[in-house]
């Protein structure tokens, strides 16, 4: 087995972990060759026109694997897209790294695509913009469990930035974890 399916090996195996510990959250669990697919429920994000967007909370995602992985990140995508400045509406694409490192899991992933969800995150850089009128009203969003083996390599809140060999050997929440800030 070469070492890119090693690695996607690894990753759903933390997906399968974070979705035991979120039960209520993870269903309809379906791994291929190259993607991952499931529905995230209790997870509110706005959908919609902006003249009738509403909040929803039941979201079908994907994430895919290009050919050249880890070394290009992972992607992805709404089922049926959001309103978010970060997200296609068209493709339902969601540009979740501003600055992907090979470490990134689909844990941190998840958390970046839940934090997009719920309002808390966006990459305001022109180039990231895919729509320009997009809700950005906070939605309130519950915390995932994340057991101890599937730690994301974002930093911890704290008065410094730590990498995930820091993070002591034990259950935490997402609540935990830094987020970028909306600007």
């Amino acid at each position: 087995m070469n070492p890119r399916n090693c690695r996607i090996d690894a990753e759903w195996q933390l997906l399968e972990s974070l979705a035991d510990a979120n039960r209520s959250i993870f269903t309809q669990m379906t791994r291929l060759d190259d993607e991952f697919r499931f529905i995230m429920q209790e997870s509110p994000a706005w959908v919609g026109k902006k003249s009738d967007s509403r909040a929803e909370t039941k979201h079908a995602l994907r994430y895919v694997y290009p050919r050249y992985y880890p070394s290009l990140p992972l992607e992805g995508y709404f089922v049926r897209p959001i309103l978010h400045i970060n997200v296609d509406p068209l493709t339902g694409f969601v540009c979740l790294w501003k600055n992907y490192r090979p470490a990134q899991t689909i844990v941190d992933a998840i958390l970046i695509t839940r934090a997009i969800m719920a309002g808390k995150a966006a990459n305001w850089d022109s180039a990231h913009r895919m729509q320009q009128d997009a809700v950005m009203n906070p939605l309130p969003m519950p915390p995932l469990i994340l057991s101890a083996d599937c730690h994301p390599l974002m930093p911890q809140r704290s008065s410094r930035r730590r990498l995930v060999s820091e993070i002591p050997d034990h259950t935490s929440q997402e609540r935990n974890f830094a987020f970028p800030d909306i600007e």
